[in-house]
């Protein structure tokens, strides 16, 4: 059994989707093991997530374009609520080295979820 690094959710090893959140769970045990083995001598910050699954969605995008992240959220796979039941924000700090790179992924990953978001309003 595997969990989800989004949600938590305890899911089949053949599991590629949560079938809760839909985080992509191919690769997981892979990605987590990578990151953890890096080491950002130069962090700059990216990024900060009021969301978690986009944190966790742009996450996943910066692990498959080989860029090594940190963030402010450690616990893979929690989810930090707070009193009066808000979430924490999450900061995600790359080398800056890579931060180039990075920003032009994170800006694409906005286009999207704007296009996204205007896709469901007009249905």
């Amino acid at each position: 059994m595997k969990n989800c690094h989004v949600c938590g959710l305890e899911c089949d090893e053949a599991v590629e989707l949560c079938p809760i959140c839909g985080a992509d769970l191919s690769g997981v045990e892979e990605s987590i093991e990578e990151t953890e083995e890096a080491v950002i001598k130069n962090p700059v910050l990216l990024a900060t997530f009021e969301d978690v699954v986009s944190a966790e969605i742009f996450k996943d995008i910066l692990v498959d374009n080989n860029i090594i992240f940190s963030s402010s959220n450690n616990d893979t796979g929690s989810i930090r609520v707070v009193f009066g039941g808000g979430f924490l924000s999450e900061e995600i700090y790359v080398e800056e080295s890579d931060f180039e790179a990075a920003q032009k992924l994170y800006d694409e990953f906005l286009n999207s979820e704007e296009l996204f978001e205007e896709e469901i309003i007009e249905d």
